[in-house]
């Protein structure tokens, strides 16, 4: 019976302002400008550099801007997109994939229509 519960939950998804990429929970909000995604958690992230290799660990924010942009502290720059498959934002060395999951503003009140097909 236990098991059952705990498919129920899993099966639902994410709440209403809230998605998944990269195995990490994102929390959603919104301005005419665009959107801004935080990670609900710390990020640990290894980056390759031979002798300049680095780590970096806290939480992250993915920005979708109204004209397709897209910004990440670590990524720098890229785009953004959705389709009936979900959405994602494209950087130079990584992608951010949300598959199954449709971007809207988490209070409904701004409406950023969403042009940014892929």
């Amino acid at each position: 019976m236990r098991a059952l519960a705990l498919v129920a939950i899993l099966a639902a998804g994410p709440a209403a302002g809230q998605y998944v990429s990269q195995n990490h929970a994102w929390e959603a909000v919104c301005n005419p400008s665009g959107y801004a995604l935080t990670s609900r958690d710390r990020v640990v992230r290894f980056f390759e550099g031979g002798a300049n290799s680095r780590v970096t660990d806290g939480r992250e924010t993915l920005y979708l801007g109204k004209s397709c942009d897209a910004y990440h502290a670590e990524f720098g720059e890229g785009r953004w997109c959705w389709a009936n498959g979900g959405f994602r934002a494209e950087f130079a060395d990584t992608i951010f994939g949300f598959p199954r999951q449709e971007i809207s503003c988490p209070d409904g009140d701004i409406d950023l229509g969403l042009h940014c097909s892929c």
